[in-house]
C-alpha cells in the first residue's frame, strides 16, 4: 500500500468531516458533548484513532518527500490523539469542552476539509 493511495482514503473522511463539521456545526457539537459525557465512548474514540493512526504509521512511516510524508505526519498525530484520550481522559474532556464552547469546530472542519482536498489533489 503506498501513500497515495492512504492520502485518498484520508482525503475522503477529511472531505466529508470537514464539510460536516462545518455545515452541522450544532450537530457536530452536540455529538462532541454527548461523547465526552460518556466515558465508554470516549474509550471508543481513543481506540479507533489509534487503531487507524498505527495503521496508516505501520503501512506508510516514510520521511522521504512530499506527500508519503504528509500521510506520516497524519498518522503519528492520530497515534497521539488516542494514546491521550486512552491515558488522559480528563484533559481531552477537558479540551474538546473548550473547543466545543469556542466556535473552534468551524475552523477546524474548515482546515479539515483544505487538508482534504490536498491530500485528494496530490
Amino acid at each position: 500500500m503506498n501513500a497515495l493511495f492512504i492520502a485518498q482514503i484520508l482525503g475522503i473522511f477529511f472531505v466529508v468531516a470537514g464539510l460536516s463539521m462545518v455545515a452541522n456545526s450544532k450537530g457536530t457539537a452536540a455529538a462532541i458533548e454527548a461523547s465526552v459525557e460518556n466515558k465508554g465512548i470516549l474509550w471508543i474514540w481513543g481506540i479507533l484513532a489509534l487503531l487507524v493512526g498505527a495503521v496508516v504509521v505501520t503501512l506508510n512511516n516514510v520521511w522521504v518527500g512530499g506527500l508519503p510524508i504528509l500521510v506520516t505526519v497524519i498518522g503519528w498525530i492520530a497515534v497521539i490523539k488516542g494514546v491521550f484520550i486512552l491515558i488522559f481522559p480528563r484533559a481531552a474532556v477537558s479540551l474538546y469542552r473548550s473547543f466545543n464552547k469556542s466556535g473552534v469546530l468551524v475552523f477546524c472542519g474548515a482546515v479539515a476539509f483544505v487538508l482534504g482536498l490536498v491530500l485528494l489533489y496530490w
